[in-house]
């Protein structure tokens, strides 16, 4: 990067050699120089010589409350990570006139009564998982989901308030998807359930948390979440884009030298030097590929690429190359209507 630590130019910058040369002195660098076009990596949006534009996405760090159907999502880059809480109809209810609301979960790609779930993380009765809810009983509505949900809880699996029987519905449930896991079923509420929690209780505890936001939004005491609001927004800058590119080039490369050591190794020489097989030119030219063309490895979808993430940068006066390097790029669409106020 231009003007960066490594870069030349910072050391004859300081002597003033840059300037007697002719460079501009309200150039700041923070770009890029490739194949001769100046390329830049900023904090987001497209721009015009390539500029490298930092993304704007979704917040993946906080529950997000929708109303259409409700749910309390807890979100993950990684699909077997992340957790759904829906508050919807029963359907198999047999009085099709008053179908009370039920509480179920996805995970794993399953759906499983949260009542059971919560028997099956160590819950001992109905009045602890009502405090975990934090539920005081004054709202009819809600109370009659929560009755209904045991009901639909006691239904699909008989005698869940003993552990093991909700343990063996969750691992029932669980090994009966498409693609099951291979870990047992402790070691998937370990592993896939809220994994930045240890202890089962603090599980427990942070689902009855999810429970009672998704309530408070249902009773219309909370809000639910805008996408379009800036509080959900966060920035991938230049560092974050930078180091998932080459992620994927040093996998590859990883695998190219992997290949070669296992053929030199079916004959009967030694192995040589790791210089011998690493071919670094595949993250030479890879990462020179993706600032010429703009198509940047996607977040979490291996085999897809984004585009629009290189852009030129102007060099018109000093300030469209400022103005260039702090656009940024929305990775969703916008959903408000135009002329929509997007703060809290």
């Amino acid at each position: 990067m231009v003007k960066s630590v490594l870069c030349n130019t910072t050391e004859k910058g300081k002597n003033g050699e840059s300037y007697r040369k002719g460079e501009c002195a309200f150039d700041q660098g923070g770009y890029f120089v490739i194949k001769g076009a100046e390329k830049v990596i900023t904090n987001v949006k497209k721009s015009v010589l390539q500029v490298f534009i930092a993304q704007e996405q979704i917040c993946t760090k906080r529950l997000w409350i929708s109303n259409s159907p409700w749910t309390v999502s807890y979100r993950s880059e990684t699909k077997r990570n992340r957790f759904i809480v829906r508050l919807s109809e029963n359907q198999k209810a047999e009085d099709f006139k008053r179908k009370e609301k039920v509480l179920t979960v996805y995970f794993l790609s399953t759906e499983i009564p949260v009542w059971v779930l919560f028997f099956a993380l160590g819950v001992a009765s109905d009045k602890e998982a009502v405090d975990l809810i934090a539920f005081d009983g004054g709202d009819a509505s809600i109370t009659n989901s929560v009755v209904a949900s045991i009901q639909e809880a006691d239904s699909v699996c008989e005698d869940f308030r003993h552990g093991r029987n909700a343990l063996a519905y969750v691992e029932q449930q669980i090994k009966g998807t498409k693609f099951p896991p291979g870990e047992s079923v402790d070691e998937c509420l370990s592993l896939y359930l809220f994994p930045g929690l240890k202890s089962l209780k603090q599980k427990a505890r942070f689902l009855g948390y999810m429970v009672k936001c998704l309530f408070s939004a249902y009773a219309g005491k909370r809000k639910c979440e805008n996408r379009d609001n800036f509080r959900n927004k966060r920035i991938e800058l230049a560092g974050e884009l930078l180091e998932r590119e080459l992620r994927v080039h040093l996998a590859h490369a990883r695998r190219t030298m992997t290949k070669a050591m296992q053929r030199h190794l079916t004959g009967d020489g030694d192995l040589k030097p790791i210089e011998h097989y690493l071919d670094a030119s595949i993250i030479t030219n890879g990462l020179s590929r993706a600032f010429s063309t703009g198509a940047w490895c996607h977040p979490f979808r291996k085999m897809e690429r984004v585009s629009g993430v290189v852009a030129n940068l102007g060099r018109a006066n000093p300030l469209q190359s400022l103005i260039d390097l702090r656009r940024t790029r929305q990775q969703v669409l916008y959903t408000g209507r135009v002329g929509d106020a997007r703060y809290p």
